[in-house]
């Protein structure tokens, strides 16, 4: 009894400790990665709306450098700036992008950008997150 005691507190220390490290492991910095695609806004939504799952399969996960007009703009709970990028196929929304924590500028509706992000698929518009500036 006292063996078997002694294993699971070790093996919940040990999951405890992965945990831990898990959660605290560095997080990607997108701005000093390469680009694995160079697209504009519409053509980036194009794909999507043609074919989500042969879309999710290229750009999921990956870094992307997005061109495209912002057409909203405001900020998060996180108080990170947000914005839609104009894609002349979307009904509404288009691009939904949001700022990285340590790249968190301004943006202004009208303003031209380029921006490279991760994507992270597509909701009602296509996702894409820790974004900088170009």
């Amino acid at each position: 009894m006292r063996k078997a005691l002694s294993v699971g507190f070790v093996l919940l220390l040990v999951l405890g400790l992965v945990g831990y490290l898990m959660f605290n492991k560095d997080h990607r910095n997108i701005s000093e990665e390469k680009a694995d695609f160079s697209i504009t806004a519409d053509e980036l939504f194009a794909a999507y709306e043609a074919d989500e799952k042969a879309s999710d399969t290229k750009f999921l996960d990956k870094v992307i450098n997005v061109s495209g007009k912002i057409v909203e703009t405001k900020k998060n709970k996180d108080g990170l700036h947000t914005g839609v990028l104009e894609a002349k196929d979307a009904m509404i929304g288009g691009i939904s992008v949001t700022m990285a924590k340590d790249k968190n500028q301004a943006l202004t509706k009208g303003q031209t950008v380029n921006l490279k992000c991760r994507c992270t698929g597509k909701l009602m518009d296509v996702v894409l997150v820790n974004c900088s500036m170009q």
